[in-house]
């Protein structure tokens, strides 16, 4: 499993927000495509917020070679469903039946760790050492 931490400054949608996250895996375009589909079909089921400021957009394909987890930070808030404020999404992107994305979701119910991930000053030498308490994997960026 990867974990990358991205900061992003221009965002001004969800959707837009989405395009950007799904383009930095450095994947095909065919694949891209594929992958921002199934993020909408996602979405289409409804809501991913976990928290007041945070979602956590997830998939599960075998299209991709190992699992990734992005934790982006918006500098300026955008609106998801009904809510106006979200600043921070966990994106999960899941090859199937990879246990390490179960121990990540597990430490994700500690409020700790959710209030910890919107920090603006959240390094990714922090994330790393966050998850891999967690997880117990190497975990790459």
């Amino acid at each position: 499993m990867k974990i990358k931490l991205v900061k992003l400054n221009n965002i001004s949608n969800y959707e837009q927000w989405l395009q950007q996250t799904v383009d930095s895996l450095g994947f095909s375009s065919g694949l891209n495509i594929n992958l921002l589909n199934l993020l909408h079909e996602r979405d289409a089921l409804g809501s991913v917020q976990i928290s007041q400021h945070v979602i956590m957009p997830h998939i599960v394909t075998y299209e991709i070679p190992e699992s990734v987890v992005i934790v982006s930070q918006l500098t300026k808030p955008v609106k998801y469903f009904t809510s106006k404020d979200i600043t921070t999404a966990i994106y999960i992107f899941s090859y199937p039946d990879d246990i390490s994305i179960e121990s990540l979701i597990n430490c994700l119910v500690d409020e700790k760790i959710i209030n910890r991930l919107q920090a603006p000053t959240l390094s990714s030498k922090e994330l790393k050492k966050m998850f891999n308490l967690s997880v117990g994997e190497k975990n790459a960026f």
